[in-house]
């Protein structure tokens, strides 16, 4: 027996508990910061991961809503004005809706590559010829679509992206090629990667493989530069091989790396979001250093008070350990730990508690992004879509019909160019106000993007009545100034209508009725704008 535990029993026993309980409460405190270690960490990766996937959805959306807008104008654009300049700069510069989607550059470019026939807006340091550029030589080879590699406009010295349509006259000989330039730094377009950051030191990487250029980071200044040489970077590597969905990876510097890697489809890009593990994971040591301080600090109470309340500190312990590892194997669904105590355990729980609410809360954010327009709260083009094909299969049964109203602002662009996009986003607050006042509750309105909206109507007997109806209601509704501080502000808007009765609603499909709608808008602008006009032979009706 060693001197130092003396001569008196009530010691020795006091000396193996303080050991025993040090030993117990060391090995469930182990297994129980283990387990939430590895859920916190799985947790954090799945959130990095979601989001990489749902900024390379919004990227590639973004991409498809202008590849498929300026297939719209082309499809709209006259033959004849291909042989007379004037009216063909004319006709881009009346196209005021697509000049949000390309700000630098709507041209239409000769078979033999140039000069324009005509560009909006017009820049004298617009080339005269195109013919080694690869969108057009990409565009009239393959006669489809083409998407260009990222590069630095010679008219702007941007770095850019452009989208080129052949166009063709019946007898299928290419009359010329309609381009469109978006700068990849233009508000709406990549904005959730620059200036953003997965983490505080992370970074986003969008890389396109098949010209080994880096797109876009978030910091612009590295916009269109070539990569790194293979072996350089053995994160971007390992993207470019096949990497995809999230990964723990070995950079250059011999540092560790949470690595999530989506594809961008419609542009053959690639979006990295990678940051250090010591960042990703610092919630994660910060719980294990804070469990490891309320082990220590569990140690102190006196003997006596061991012995009393020795079983009611380790019960606790052991049913969150037991709870969160039931959780973690799916034996339980993820709900909140609950607790009935006030001590350190109580505060394992509580955090872990407020995890998961942040996690549900952000998941139902990402949700509510993907349905819904950020500015106006209002449903995007997607949940429209979701919603109309679905009153499609309806009113097959119910032999009722609907109405779709594709609205587009007329004199909205003057409003952000004079008071700025400040200003111009307070305007389409209270737009999306007053047409949300002219519907029904059943209804619903939606913003596309810039100053486009669709209104379906939907359980109507008489859709095109209540189109009209609702048509005039949003004229009349926008005819009013929108005041905003000290300014009265004066928007108009021209609307096109399609209906569609239950009879027809069988071979009738959500693109063809958009597409109506929207033939319907640019004939109310083209007969003067501020008015509507329903589809086909429909006579217009003015704002009086």
């Amino acid at each position: 027996m060693m001197p130092w535990f003396g001569s008196s029993l009530k010691m020795r026993i006091a000396v193996v508990s303080v050991l025993l309980f040090l030993a117990g409460i060391s090995l469930i405190t182990f297994f129980a910061t283990r387990i939430l270690h590895d859920d916190m960490q799985e947790v954090l990766s799945k959130q990095q991961l979601t989001t990489v996937n749902y900024i390379a959805r919004d990227i590639d959306a973004k991409v498809t809503l202008r590849l498929e807008s300026l297939k719209r104008v082309a499809l709209n654009m006259p033959e004849a004005l291909f042989s007379n300049p004037p009216a063909m700069q004319q006709w881009l510069e009346d196209r005021k809706a697509i000049h949000t989607l390309f700000p630098i550059g709507l041209m239409v470019i000769p078979p033999d590559g140039g000069p324009t026939i005509g560009d909006a807006p017009r820049l004298k340091t617009r080339p005269k010829s195109f013919v080694d550029r690869d969108w057009f030589i990409g565009a009239t080879t393959t006669r489809q679509p083409f998407i260009s590699k990222p590069l630095i406009a010679r008219a702007t010295k941007e770095p850019a992206l452009v989208i080129a349509i052949p166009i063709f006259d019946a007898n299928q000989k290419l009359l010329g090629v309609l381009a469109g330039v978006t700068p990849l730094a233009t508000p709406g377009f990549l904005d959730l990667i620059l200036g953003t950051s997965p983490g505080k030191n992370g970074s986003y990487q969008l890389v396109s493989p098949q010209h080994h250029l880096v797109v876009l980071t978030s910091d612009a200044e590295t916009a269109v530069t070539p990569m790194p040489n293979t072996g350089d970077d053995p994160v971007l590597d390992a993207a470019v091989n096949g990497l995809r969905g999230i990964k723990i990876i070995r950079n250059a510097a011999n540092q560790d790396e949470l690595v999530a890697s989506a594809e961008v489809p419609r542009s053959n890009w690639l979006l990295v979001a990678r940051q250090s593990t010591d960042d990703a994971f610092e919630p994660v040591s910060n719980t294990l250093r804070n469990t490891l301080l309320i082990t220590a600090l569990l140690s102190l109470p006196s003997i006596v008070v061991l012995f009393a309340v020795l079983s009611r500190l380790l019960k606790p312990i052991a049913l969150l350990a037991r709870e969160l590892h039931e959780m973690a194997e799916g034996k339980r669904p993820m709900q909140p730990v609950a607790t009935h105590t006030a001590d350190e355990v109580a505060d394992v729980a509580h955090s872990f508690n407020r995890l998961q609410d942040r996690l549900l809360e952000q998941e139902q954010r990402l949700a509510e992004m993907a349905h819904h327009d950020m500015l106006t709260g209002l449903p995007n083009r997607r949940l429209i879509d979701e919603r109309l094909e679905n009153e499609l299969h309806r009113i097959q049964r119910n032999h009722l019909g609907l109405a779709l109203l594709f609205l587009d602002l007329d004199g909205f662009k003057p409003v952000n160019d004079t008071h700025g996009h400040g200003i111009g986003d307070r305007v389409l607050g209270e737009i999306a106000h007053r047409l949300q006042a002219a519907v029904r509750d059943v209804d619903t309105v939606a913003r596309l993007g810039g100053d486009e909206f669709l209104i379906l109507l939907t359980d109507t007997e008489k859709p095109q009545k209540a189109a009209e109806r609702v048509a005039q209601k949003c004229i009349n509704a926008l005819a009013e100034a929108i005041v905003i501080n000290d300014l009265q502000i004066h928007v108009g808007v021209s609307i096109g209508i399609a209906v569609c009765a239950g009879e027809q609603a069988g071979t009738t499909t959500v693109k063809q009725l958009v597409s109506q709608a929207d033939s319907a808008m640019y004939q109310a602008k083209a007969e003067g704008r501020n008015r509507y006009v329903l589809q086909a032979s429909a006579t217009p009706s003015t704002d009086s």
